[in-house]
Protein backbone atom coordinates (compact mmCIF):
# COMPACT_ATOMS: atom_id res chain seq x y z
CA UNK A 1 0.00 0.00 0.00
CA UNK A 2 1.47 3.29 -0.78
CA UNK A 3 2.70 6.12 1.87
CA UNK A 4 0.45 8.73 2.07
CA UNK A 5 2.16 12.07 1.51
CA UNK A 6 1.86 14.78 4.18
CA UNK A 7 0.25 17.81 2.59
CA UNK A 8 2.38 20.67 1.75
CA UNK A 9 2.46 24.62 3.39
CA UNK A 10 4.23 26.83 2.30
CA UNK A 11 4.75 29.91 5.01
CA UNK A 12 5.69 33.39 3.49
CA UNK A 13 6.46 36.63 5.71
CA UNK A 14 9.27 39.08 6.07
CA UNK A 15 9.53 38.38 9.55
CA UNK A 16 11.79 35.78 10.54
CA UNK A 17 10.13 35.55 13.57
CA UNK A 18 6.82 34.77 12.15
CA UNK A 19 8.02 32.68 9.97
CA UNK A 20 9.77 30.25 12.55
CA UNK A 21 6.69 30.31 14.81
CA UNK A 22 4.18 29.18 12.27
CA UNK A 23 6.88 26.71 11.04
CA UNK A 24 6.88 25.10 14.67
CA UNK A 25 3.06 25.24 14.52
CA UNK A 26 2.61 23.17 11.25
CA UNK A 27 5.44 20.92 11.11
CA UNK A 28 3.94 19.30 14.64
CA UNK A 29 0.30 19.26 12.65
CA UNK A 30 2.76 16.78 10.86
CA UNK A 31 2.57 19.17 7.23
CA UNK A 32 5.67 19.56 5.14
CA UNK A 33 6.58 22.87 5.59
CA UNK A 34 8.71 25.51 3.39
CA UNK A 35 8.83 29.29 4.26
CA UNK A 36 9.66 32.01 2.02
CA UNK A 37 11.00 35.57 2.85
CA UNK A 38 9.34 37.50 0.04
CA UNK A 39 6.56 36.82 -1.97
CA UNK A 40 9.02 36.70 -5.07
CA UNK A 41 11.03 33.57 -3.36
CA UNK A 42 8.12 31.46 -2.80
CA UNK A 43 6.98 31.41 -6.12
CA UNK A 44 10.42 30.45 -7.01
CA UNK A 45 9.93 27.08 -5.01
CA UNK A 46 6.84 26.46 -6.52
CA UNK A 47 7.81 24.05 -9.41
CA UNK A 48 9.79 22.14 -7.33
CA UNK A 49 7.53 22.20 -3.65
CA UNK A 50 4.12 22.46 -5.42
CA UNK A 51 2.21 23.70 -2.18
CA UNK A 52 -1.04 22.69 -1.36
CA UNK A 53 -1.60 25.48 0.88
CA UNK A 54 0.13 29.16 0.72
CA UNK A 55 0.40 30.99 4.28
CA UNK A 56 0.94 34.50 3.46
CA UNK A 57 1.55 37.69 5.49
CA UNK A 58 -0.25 40.41 3.82
CA UNK A 59 2.27 43.46 4.34
CA UNK A 60 5.54 42.88 2.47
CA UNK A 61 7.41 44.99 0.57
CA UNK A 62 7.61 44.31 -3.36
CA UNK A 63 5.11 41.83 -3.13
CA UNK A 64 2.61 42.12 -1.20
CA UNK A 65 0.17 39.19 -0.18
CA UNK A 66 -2.70 40.10 -2.12
CA UNK A 67 -0.22 39.97 -5.50
CA UNK A 68 0.94 36.26 -4.11
CA UNK A 69 -2.51 35.44 -3.98
CA UNK A 70 -2.93 36.65 -7.80
CA UNK A 71 0.04 34.67 -9.03
CA UNK A 72 -0.63 31.26 -7.24
CA UNK A 73 -4.35 31.83 -8.42
CA UNK A 74 -2.67 31.96 -11.89
CA UNK A 75 0.09 29.01 -11.15
CA UNK A 76 -1.51 26.65 -9.95
CA UNK A 77 -5.81 27.22 -9.31
CA UNK A 78 -5.72 24.33 -6.63
CA UNK A 79 -3.40 25.69 -4.00
CA UNK A 80 -5.49 26.88 -1.40
CA UNK A 81 -4.35 30.66 0.37
CA UNK A 82 -4.96 31.87 3.68
CA UNK A 83 -4.07 35.52 4.18
CA UNK A 84 -2.60 36.95 7.34
CA UNK A 85 -2.65 40.26 8.18
CA UNK A 86 -1.68 43.08 11.58
CA UNK A 87 -3.90 45.89 9.79
CA UNK A 88 -7.66 44.08 9.54
CA UNK A 89 -10.01 45.82 7.86
CA UNK A 90 -13.22 45.16 5.63
CA UNK A 91 -10.99 46.38 1.95
CA UNK A 92 -8.70 44.00 2.55
CA UNK A 93 -11.01 41.30 3.54
CA UNK A 94 -13.30 41.68 0.67
CA UNK A 95 -9.98 42.61 -1.97
CA UNK A 96 -8.95 38.78 -0.39
CA UNK A 97 -12.07 36.30 -0.49
CA UNK A 98 -13.20 38.16 -3.53
CA UNK A 99 -9.13 37.20 -5.07
CA UNK A 100 -10.01 33.48 -3.73
CA UNK A 101 -7.83 33.55 -0.55
CA UNK A 102 -9.88 30.33 1.12
CA UNK A 103 -9.21 32.46 4.48
CA UNK A 104 -8.37 35.82 5.96
CA UNK A 105 -6.91 35.64 9.76
CA UNK A 106 -6.16 38.96 11.73
CA UNK A 107 -3.22 38.95 13.78
CA UNK A 108 -2.61 38.00 16.83
CA UNK A 109 -4.83 34.64 15.95
CA UNK A 110 -5.14 31.84 18.61
CA UNK A 111 -3.50 28.30 17.70
CA UNK A 112 -6.63 26.73 17.96
CA UNK A 113 -7.85 29.12 15.27
CA UNK A 114 -5.27 28.28 12.25
CA UNK A 115 -5.13 25.30 12.95
CA UNK A 116 -8.52 24.91 12.24
CA UNK A 117 -8.27 27.21 9.51
CA UNK A 118 -5.75 25.37 7.71
CA UNK A 119 -6.80 21.94 8.19
CA UNK A 120 -9.99 23.45 6.24
CA UNK A 121 -8.22 24.33 3.79
CA UNK A 122 -6.82 21.23 3.36
CA UNK A 123 -9.73 19.51 3.21
CA UNK A 124 -11.19 22.44 0.75
CA UNK A 125 -8.05 21.17 -1.89
CA UNK A 126 -8.70 17.99 -1.86
CA UNK A 127 -12.60 18.12 -2.38
CA UNK A 128 -11.52 20.20 -5.18
CA UNK A 129 -9.28 17.63 -6.50
CA UNK A 130 -11.44 14.98 -6.49
CA UNK A 131 -14.46 17.10 -8.18
CA UNK A 132 -11.99 19.50 -10.40
CA UNK A 133 -14.80 21.82 -9.25
CA UNK A 134 -14.01 25.72 -10.09
CA UNK A 135 -13.85 28.59 -8.10
CA UNK A 136 -16.41 30.73 -7.32
CA UNK A 137 -17.34 33.71 -9.24
CA UNK A 138 -14.91 36.90 -7.78
CA UNK A 139 -17.08 39.94 -6.28
CA UNK A 140 -17.17 42.95 -7.82
CA UNK A 141 -14.93 45.84 -6.46
CA UNK A 142 -16.11 47.45 -3.41
CA UNK A 143 -16.82 51.08 -2.60
CA UNK A 144 -17.72 53.46 0.13
CA UNK A 145 -16.71 50.83 2.81
CA UNK A 146 -13.88 52.86 4.30
CA UNK A 147 -15.94 54.08 6.86
CA UNK A 148 -15.90 50.80 8.26
CA UNK A 149 -13.08 51.05 10.98
CA UNK A 150 -11.59 48.00 13.50
CA UNK A 151 -9.37 45.19 13.38
CA UNK A 152 -10.34 43.10 16.43
CA UNK A 153 -11.29 39.49 16.17
CA UNK A 154 -14.86 40.36 16.01
CA UNK A 155 -14.89 42.82 13.48
CA UNK A 156 -12.68 40.44 11.09
CA UNK A 157 -15.45 37.94 11.51
CA UNK A 158 -18.23 40.25 10.28
CA UNK A 159 -15.66 41.69 7.17
CA UNK A 160 -15.48 37.84 5.96
CA UNK A 161 -19.17 37.45 6.55
CA UNK A 162 -19.83 40.33 4.48
CA UNK A 163 -17.27 39.39 2.17
CA UNK A 164 -19.12 36.19 1.46
CA UNK A 165 -22.89 36.59 1.74
CA UNK A 166 -22.40 40.23 -0.37
CA UNK A 167 -22.74 38.63 -3.92
CA UNK A 168 -25.83 36.36 -3.03
CA UNK A 169 -29.01 36.93 -3.13
CA UNK A 170 -29.60 35.68 0.25
CA UNK A 171 -31.78 37.91 2.67
CA UNK A 172 -29.88 39.34 5.46
CA UNK A 173 -30.61 40.19 9.03
CA UNK A 174 -28.59 42.73 10.75
CA UNK A 175 -28.29 42.34 14.91
CA UNK A 176 -26.99 44.97 17.00
CA UNK A 177 -27.57 47.46 19.52
CA UNK A 178 -28.36 51.23 18.38
CA UNK A 179 -25.75 52.95 17.53
CA UNK A 180 -23.16 49.94 15.72
CA UNK A 181 -23.55 51.05 12.05
CA UNK A 182 -26.04 48.51 10.72
CA UNK A 183 -26.94 50.40 8.11
CA UNK A 184 -23.37 50.99 6.94
CA UNK A 185 -23.17 47.45 7.04
CA UNK A 186 -26.30 47.26 4.99
CA UNK A 187 -24.28 49.71 2.39
CA UNK A 188 -21.20 47.32 2.55
CA UNK A 189 -23.43 44.24 1.48
CA UNK A 190 -25.21 46.59 -1.50
CA UNK A 191 -21.65 47.93 -2.77
CA UNK A 192 -20.39 44.58 -2.97
CA UNK A 193 -23.32 42.82 -4.47
CA UNK A 194 -24.16 42.31 -8.54
CA UNK A 195 -27.08 44.76 -7.41
CA UNK A 196 -24.65 47.74 -6.81
CA UNK A 197 -25.82 49.29 -9.77
CA UNK A 198 -29.13 49.56 -8.58
CA UNK A 199 -30.87 51.64 -5.95
CA UNK A 200 -29.82 51.67 -2.24
CA UNK A 201 -33.13 52.54 -0.40
CA UNK A 202 -33.31 52.55 3.73
CA UNK A 203 -36.53 53.07 5.68
CA UNK A 204 -36.43 53.46 9.40
CA UNK A 205 -39.57 51.34 10.27
CA UNK A 206 -39.04 52.21 14.18
CA UNK A 207 -39.98 56.17 13.10
CA UNK A 208 -43.52 55.86 11.21
CA UNK A 209 -47.15 54.63 12.33
CA UNK A 210 -48.24 51.80 10.52
CA UNK A 211 -50.43 53.63 7.97
CA UNK A 212 -47.54 55.95 7.22
CA UNK A 213 -44.92 52.97 7.00
CA UNK A 214 -47.38 50.76 4.88
CA UNK A 215 -47.90 53.92 2.11
CA UNK A 216 -43.65 54.60 2.18
CA UNK A 217 -43.30 50.49 1.63
CA UNK A 218 -46.02 49.83 -0.54
CA UNK A 219 -47.17 52.77 -1.99
CA UNK A 220 -50.93 54.14 -2.72
CA UNK A 221 -53.51 54.71 -4.99
CA UNK A 222 -55.13 57.84 -5.77
CA UNK A 223 -57.57 58.42 -3.40
CA UNK A 224 -56.95 54.97 -1.07
CA UNK A 225 -57.02 57.39 1.81
CA UNK A 226 -57.48 61.14 2.62
CA UNK A 227 -55.12 63.56 1.30
CA UNK A 228 -53.69 60.70 -1.25
CA UNK A 229 -54.11 62.95 -4.22
CA UNK A 230 -51.79 61.17 -6.39
CA UNK A 231 -50.89 57.75 -7.27
CA UNK A 232 -47.88 57.07 -5.23
CA UNK A 233 -44.74 54.26 -5.86
CA UNK A 234 -43.67 53.04 -2.65
CA UNK A 235 -40.34 52.72 -1.32
CA UNK A 236 -40.13 48.36 -2.44
CA UNK A 237 -40.82 49.87 -5.77
CA UNK A 238 -38.04 52.70 -5.78
CA UNK A 239 -35.53 49.54 -4.78
CA UNK A 240 -36.33 47.50 -7.96
CA UNK A 241 -33.11 45.89 -8.88
CA UNK A 242 -31.62 46.68 -5.97
CA UNK A 243 -31.62 46.51 -2.58
CA UNK A 244 -34.26 47.68 0.23
CA UNK A 245 -32.75 48.11 3.88
CA UNK A 246 -35.62 47.56 6.61
CA UNK A 247 -34.13 49.52 9.97
CA UNK A 248 -35.70 48.15 13.01
CA UNK A 249 -37.87 45.29 11.52
CA UNK A 250 -38.66 43.99 14.84
CA UNK A 251 -41.34 47.39 15.46
CA UNK A 252 -43.63 46.45 12.50
CA UNK A 253 -47.12 45.47 12.83
CA UNK A 254 -48.64 42.25 12.39
CA UNK A 255 -50.45 43.43 9.51
CA UNK A 256 -46.92 44.60 7.72
CA UNK A 257 -45.62 41.31 8.67
CA UNK A 258 -47.66 39.48 6.50
CA UNK A 259 -47.64 41.93 3.79
CA UNK A 260 -43.54 41.60 4.16
CA UNK A 261 -43.66 37.95 3.86
CA UNK A 262 -45.60 38.53 0.58
CA UNK A 263 -42.73 39.82 -0.94
CA UNK A 264 -40.50 37.68 0.62
CA UNK A 265 -42.16 34.34 -1.19
CA UNK A 266 -44.06 35.87 -4.33
CA UNK A 267 -41.75 39.11 -5.21
CA UNK A 268 -44.14 41.16 -5.82
CA UNK A 269 -46.45 43.81 -3.46
CA UNK A 270 -49.89 45.81 -3.38
CA UNK A 271 -50.46 49.23 -3.28
CA UNK A 272 -52.55 51.15 -0.55
CA UNK A 273 -56.07 50.86 -1.67
CA UNK A 274 -54.60 49.11 -4.91
CA UNK A 275 -56.14 46.19 -6.51
CA UNK A 276 -53.35 44.77 -8.53
CA UNK A 277 -50.32 42.66 -7.88
CA UNK A 278 -47.06 44.38 -9.16
CA UNK A 279 -44.14 42.43 -9.45
CA UNK A 280 -40.41 43.96 -7.86
CA UNK A 281 -37.09 42.62 -7.73
CA UNK A 282 -35.61 43.55 -4.51
CA UNK A 283 -33.18 42.42 -2.27
CA UNK A 284 -34.21 42.62 1.73
CA UNK A 285 -31.45 43.70 4.01
CA UNK A 286 -32.94 43.89 7.39
CA UNK A 287 -31.86 44.98 11.00
CA UNK A 288 -32.75 44.90 14.31
CA UNK A 289 -31.48 45.97 18.29
CA UNK A 290 -33.72 43.52 19.62
CA UNK A 291 -34.24 39.65 19.82
CA UNK A 292 -36.85 38.52 17.32
CA UNK A 293 -36.74 34.88 18.74
CA UNK A 294 -37.99 36.43 22.22
CA UNK A 295 -40.59 38.55 20.22
CA UNK A 296 -41.65 35.31 18.39
CA UNK A 297 -41.99 33.02 21.55
CA UNK A 298 -44.14 35.99 22.71
CA UNK A 299 -46.27 36.01 19.75
CA UNK A 300 -44.99 39.45 18.94
CA UNK A 301 -43.42 38.80 15.60
CA UNK A 302 -43.95 35.87 12.80
CA UNK A 303 -42.01 32.79 13.27
CA UNK A 304 -42.33 32.45 9.60
CA UNK A 305 -40.95 35.88 8.52
CA UNK A 306 -38.24 35.79 10.85
CA UNK A 307 -37.08 32.76 9.06
CA UNK A 308 -37.26 34.10 5.90
CA UNK A 309 -35.15 37.36 7.41
CA UNK A 310 -32.79 35.02 8.84
CA UNK A 311 -31.30 33.24 6.20
CA UNK A 312 -27.82 35.08 7.15
CA UNK A 313 -27.17 36.85 10.32
CA UNK A 314 -24.44 39.43 10.53
CA UNK A 315 -24.61 40.16 14.68
CA UNK A 316 -22.06 43.93 15.28
CA UNK A 317 -20.35 43.69 18.65
CA UNK A 318 -21.30 46.16 21.18
CA UNK A 319 -18.41 48.68 21.61
CA UNK A 320 -17.76 48.03 24.88
CA UNK A 321 -16.39 44.10 23.51
CA UNK A 322 -14.33 45.85 20.94
CA UNK A 323 -12.07 48.68 23.10
CA UNK A 324 -9.12 47.53 21.03
CA UNK A 325 -10.58 49.27 18.28
CA UNK A 326 -11.62 52.28 20.16
CA UNK A 327 -7.85 54.10 18.97
CA UNK A 328 -8.45 53.59 15.66
CA UNK A 329 -12.18 55.08 15.92
CA UNK A 330 -10.95 57.88 17.68
CA UNK A 331 -8.66 59.03 15.10
CA UNK A 332 -10.27 58.20 12.46
CA UNK A 333 -13.55 60.66 13.37
CA UNK A 334 -10.50 62.87 15.05
CA UNK A 335 -9.06 63.19 11.49
CA UNK A 336 -12.63 63.60 9.51
CA UNK A 337 -13.96 65.96 12.03
CA UNK A 338 -11.06 68.29 11.67
CA UNK A 339 -10.69 68.06 8.35
CA UNK A 340 -14.50 69.24 8.30
CA UNK A 341 -14.34 72.00 10.63
CA UNK A 342 -10.96 73.05 9.59
CA UNK A 343 -9.16 72.73 13.12
CA UNK A 344 -5.12 72.23 13.49
CA UNK A 345 -6.08 69.71 16.05
CA UNK A 346 -3.14 66.89 16.21
CA UNK A 347 -4.08 63.94 18.79
CA UNK A 348 -5.36 63.07 22.09
CA UNK A 349 -4.31 64.15 25.37
CA UNK A 350 -2.98 60.67 26.55
CA UNK A 351 -5.53 61.38 29.76
CA UNK A 352 -8.41 62.09 27.89
CA UNK A 353 -7.76 58.67 25.60
CA UNK A 354 -7.72 56.76 29.64
CA UNK A 355 -11.16 58.49 29.83
CA UNK A 356 -12.23 57.62 26.09
CA UNK A 357 -10.66 54.11 27.03
CA UNK A 358 -12.83 53.40 30.14
CA UNK A 359 -16.20 54.44 29.32
CA UNK A 360 -18.91 52.12 28.61
CA UNK A 361 -20.19 53.57 25.22
CA UNK A 362 -23.67 52.70 25.02
CA UNK A 363 -24.74 54.50 22.63
CA UNK A 364 -21.54 52.73 21.16
CA UNK A 365 -19.89 54.34 17.70
CA UNK A 366 -22.26 56.82 16.89
CA UNK A 367 -22.12 58.28 20.69
CA UNK A 368 -18.18 57.99 20.00
CA UNK A 369 -18.28 59.81 16.74
CA UNK A 370 -20.39 63.00 18.39
CA UNK A 371 -18.13 63.26 20.93
CA UNK A 372 -15.03 63.45 18.85
CA UNK A 373 -17.12 65.85 17.05
CA UNK A 374 -17.98 67.94 20.01
CA UNK A 375 -14.39 67.76 21.45
CA UNK A 376 -12.94 68.86 18.44
CA UNK A 377 -15.79 72.05 18.09
CA UNK A 378 -15.06 72.96 21.46
CA UNK A 379 -11.54 72.70 22.45
CA UNK A 380 -9.18 75.58 22.28
CA UNK A 381 -6.11 73.29 22.19
CA UNK A 382 -4.21 71.74 19.51
CA UNK A 383 -4.79 68.40 21.17
CA UNK A 384 -8.40 67.19 22.93
CA UNK A 385 -7.89 67.51 26.92
CA UNK A 386 -9.77 65.82 29.49
CA UNK A 387 -12.36 68.49 30.18
CA UNK A 388 -13.10 69.16 26.27
CA UNK A 389 -15.03 65.57 27.07
CA UNK A 390 -18.39 65.42 27.93
CA UNK A 391 -19.27 64.53 31.55
CA UNK A 392 -20.39 61.35 30.90
CA UNK A 393 -17.47 60.05 29.95
CA UNK A 394 -15.22 62.29 32.32
CA UNK A 395 -17.64 61.47 35.42
CA UNK A 396 -19.74 58.31 34.11
CA UNK A 397 -22.63 57.38 36.39
CA UNK A 398 -21.69 54.73 38.87
CA UNK A 399 -22.81 51.39 37.97
CA UNK A 400 -26.09 49.67 39.73
CA UNK A 401 -23.46 46.56 41.14
CA UNK A 402 -23.16 45.97 44.93
CA UNK A 403 -21.06 48.65 46.89
CA UNK A 404 -17.69 47.48 47.99
CA UNK A 405 -15.54 49.26 50.05
CA UNK A 406 -12.68 49.01 47.17
CA UNK A 407 -15.40 51.04 45.48
CA UNK A 408 -15.80 54.26 47.59
CA UNK A 409 -14.39 56.80 46.11
CA UNK A 410 -11.82 59.59 48.15
CA UNK A 411 -12.04 62.66 48.14
CA UNK A 412 -9.69 64.14 45.72
CA UNK A 413 -11.75 62.03 43.29
CA UNK A 414 -14.77 63.44 44.46
CA UNK A 415 -13.03 67.08 44.24
CA UNK A 416 -11.78 66.37 41.03
CA UNK A 417 -15.32 64.78 39.32
CA UNK A 418 -16.91 67.87 40.52
CA UNK A 419 -14.83 70.36 39.43
CA UNK A 420 -14.87 69.20 36.13
CA UNK A 421 -18.56 68.93 36.10
CA UNK A 422 -18.89 72.73 36.75
CA UNK A 423 -16.56 73.44 34.32
CA UNK A 424 -17.79 71.42 31.47
CA UNK A 425 -21.04 73.27 32.44
CA UNK A 426 -19.52 76.30 31.81
CA UNK A 427 -18.00 75.34 28.71
CA UNK A 428 -14.15 75.70 29.90
CA UNK A 429 -14.70 79.10 31.40
CA UNK A 430 -12.73 79.10 34.16
CA UNK A 431 -13.55 82.86 35.55
CA UNK A 432 -17.27 81.32 35.75
CA UNK A 433 -16.09 77.94 37.24
CA UNK A 434 -14.08 79.43 39.97
CA UNK A 435 -17.17 81.95 41.02
CA UNK A 436 -19.34 78.80 41.49
CA UNK A 437 -17.11 76.76 43.55
CA UNK A 438 -16.32 79.89 45.62
CA UNK A 439 -12.40 80.11 44.73
CA UNK A 440 -9.95 81.99 43.61
CA UNK A 441 -9.15 81.54 39.76
CA UNK A 442 -5.24 80.71 40.25
CA UNK A 443 -6.81 78.04 43.17
CA UNK A 444 -8.92 76.45 40.07
CA UNK A 445 -5.85 76.69 37.74
CA UNK A 446 -3.95 74.95 40.57
CA UNK A 447 -6.50 72.09 41.02
CA UNK A 448 -6.32 71.91 37.29
CA UNK A 449 -2.42 71.47 37.18
CA UNK A 450 -2.87 69.00 40.23
CA UNK A 451 -5.32 66.71 38.10
CA UNK A 452 -3.27 67.01 34.69
CA UNK A 453 -6.01 68.59 33.43
CA UNK A 454 -4.23 71.90 32.19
Amino acid sequence: MPLVSPPKILIVDDEPDTLTLLREIMEKEGYEVRTAGSGASALESFPEFSPDLVLSDIQMPNMDGLALLAETRKRSPLTQVILLTAYGSLSTAVEGIKAGAFDYLSKPFSLEEIRGVVRRAIEHKHMLEASQATSQPLLRKEEGIHQIQGKSPAMVSVYKLIARVAPTESTVLIHGETGTGKELIARAIHANSLRREGPFVAVDCGTLAENLLESELFGHERGAFTGALTLKKGLMESANQGTCFLDEIGDISPNLQSKLLRVLQEHEIRRVGGMESIKVDVRIIAATNKNLKTLVAAGKFREDLFYRLNVVMVHLPPLRDRKEDLPTLIHYFLDKYTRVNNKAIHGVHPQAMTLLMQYQWPGNIRELEHTIERAIVMTPHSVIMPHDLPLAVVAPTPSSEPVTTSSWKTLEQLEREHLLKVLDAQQGDENRTADILGIHRKTLQRKLKEYGLR
